[in-house]
């Protein structure tokens, strides 16, 4: 009896190891250090490090930050810390992004960008794109 309890116990937690290893989550994210963010009247520049020393730039349209759209949020980075930006997805599509940066707008990591035309024509985004 003893041993067929134990057999029962051995095989249930292998059929639930099993079945754990094909549930997968719809929602990914991709993680990346900041490097310093730009103000612009349009939205956020953001100069992120995505694969080792390569600099890249992100533009964030300011109403992705509002309330109705809610494609994108700031937070606090405490001092200390490195900015970071993340990205979500929900079955691989783009939902939001968040970037922790600090609260002080004097600080180095933060710039303010010209209001130049080039510039402001890629502020014109529905999702995020990786550049």
């Amino acid at each position: 009896m003893k041993r067929m309890i134990i057999f029962l116990v051995l095989a249930l937690v292998m059929t639930t190891a099993l079945f754990a290893d094909t549930l997968e989550s719809e929602y990914s994210y991709v993680y990346v250090p900041l490097n310093k963010v730009y103000n612009h009247q349009q939205g956020y520049v953001a100069l992120y490090s995505k694969d080792g020393m390569k600099i890249s730039t992100a533009y964030l349209p300011m109403d992705w930050f509002s309330i109705n759209v809610q494609k994108a949020r700031l937070v606090n980075v405490p001092k200390g810390l490195s900015p970071y930006m993340i990205v979500y997805y929900k079955n691989n599509q783009f939902q939001y992004v968040t970037m922790a940066v600090p609260k002080d707008k004097t600080d180095d990591f933060w710039g303010v960008l010209k209001n130049t035309s080039n510039v402001a024509d890629k502020f014109n985004a529905e999702t995020f794109t990786w550049n």
